[in-house]
């Protein structure tokens, strides 16, 4: 995959999710994608390959494809 973000995002398995449930994951994806990491460990190791390129593509084709999407996503700093 060019971006590495999961397909399952547009599944109706995750539109069903509890609201709270879907916030974190919304939350947490966007603490990584903005580059709020919140523990030195991430920045370290799992996220440290994406680069802000990336990131901001990643939130462009959300914003773009996924219409439930937190206003918070906007466009990332590079």
């Amino acid at each position: 995959m060019r971006y590495p973000c999961s397909y399952i995002i547009y599944s109706e398995a995750f539109d069903s999710l509890p609201q709270p449930a879907r916030d974190a994951i919304y939350k947490r994806m966007w603490q990584i994608l903005s580059g709020q990491i919140v523990s030195g460990e991430d920045k370290a190791s799992k996220y440290a390959r994406l680069s802000s390129a990336d990131r901001q593509a990643i939130v462009e084709i959300l914003r773009e494809t996924k219409p439930s999407l937190p206003a918070y996503f906007q466009p990332v700093r590079r």
